[in-house]
């Protein structure tokens, strides 16, 4: 079968608003896909590297639609842009949220960037799907057209870090203290299941990645809606939700994939993060002797029961018996904090 029937659109290749033709392919007429169109292209023509393609730090930003993304995202120390509509936009560095020029003209623009953004993620958005999330690299993006839902185009897009440090490096740059690297260590040890909190942008997937890179020699199953932990042990799966097609089928959710790691002979279960049912298979997981790690949404150490009961009251379960469950599988609680460019770490037994 010729490349032009067979190319998978999930390598992440922008597929082009062109009309092809048919060809003949031996004694058959195909119609090639986009995709594979453009992979020919940047396969044989192209193989001479784009001017800013060495330079740039996001070199897939080189086409004339994204270069005012290009440019922001540039710069030093920026780990999240926004777009609120084509005339405002804003940067967060070491936490704080700076007004920037965004660059885009129209509104006109700033979606055409968008749509190409979601598109080279293997998504469609469009006015009858007017948002989508997409992973690019080391980029997370989320694009909202204007529509009835809104009269702006938003779009956010998150900078995962580009050099991920491990735990004792996390010491070595006062992120933690070394009473703190032992405590973590001696969870890891134990095997017991623990969970994260953390507000947004806290660090909760950078701390949790750095932890499970301690044990490269473990068979760590990780579950996302985007592969951000990406963990480098040969031995690690990752699985990734699927959103359902346009036609509102093809759907692959987190509680599907976290049953189906069940039967993988797994070390570890890790949930990129708990929000709905997943949290209950999960728990019922850890109770049957599987060792779990997830992170979660709270304010603090304290509102994780609440977010708990939160989350159970959400999936039609009795919010008490899922604090019980919780209570006596999870092990351990750790909250993540950012003030300015320190971490805060707080570590407490699950009792």
């Amino acid at each position: 079968m010729g490349i032009a029937e067979d190319y998978d659109l999930s390598v992440g290749l922008f597929q082009p608003p062109i009309l092809v033709p048919p060809i003949r392919y031996g004694r058959r007429q195909v119609s090639p896909k986009p995709a594979a169109i453009s992979f020919l292209i940047h396969r044989f023509a192209w193989n001479t590297p784009h001017p800013l393609a060495s330079s740039h730090p996001w070199p897939m930003f080189t086409q004339p639609e994204l270069l005012p993304i290009a440019r922001l995202l540039a710069e030093a120390g920026v780990t999240d842009l926004v777009f609120n509509g084509y005339s405002h936009a804003a940067v967060l560095r070491h936490n704080r949220w700076s007004a920037v020029e965004s660059g885009f003209e129209s509104e006109e623009q700033l979606a055409k960037a968008a749509k190409f953004l979601v598109s080279m993620g293997g998504k469609q958005i469009d006015l009858a799907h007017p948002f989508a999330s997409a992973n690019l690299d080391k980029l997370r993006v989320h694009a909202m057209l204007a529509s009835a839902v809104n009269r702006q185009t938003h779009l956010s897009i998150r900078v995962h870090a580009s050099r991920d440090l491990a735990l004792s490096q996390w010491l070595g740059v006062n992120q933690i203290s070394q009473a703190q690297t032992q405590q973590l260590r001696h969870v890891l040890d134990s095997r017991e299941s623990f969970l994260i909190s953390g507000s947004a942008g806290a660090g909760k997937t950078t701390l949790l990645r750095a932890l499970l890179s301690e044990k490269s020699s473990e068979r760590v199953i990780t579950i996302e809606d985007t592969a951000e932990l990406q963990l480098l042990s040969r031995d690690s799966v990752s699985l990734v939700a699927r959103e359902p097609n346009v036609e509102g089928r093809g759907e692959i959710t987190l509680n599907q994939l976290l049953i189906e790691s069940l039967r993988m002979r797994p070390d570890r279960i890790v949930i990129g993060e708990v929000r709905s049912a997943e949290l209950i298979t999960l728990l019922q997981a850890s109770s049957s002797g599987h060792s779990a790690a997830a992170t979660i949404h709270a304010t603090s150490i304290e509102q994780v029961s609440a977010r708990i009961e939160s989350i159970a009251t959400a999936s039609l379960f009795e919010p008490q018996q899922i604090t019980r469950l919780a209570k006596s599988t999870i092990a351990w609680l750790i909250h993540v904090s950012s003030q300015a460019s320190r971490r805060c770490l707080e570590i407490r037994r699950n009792v």
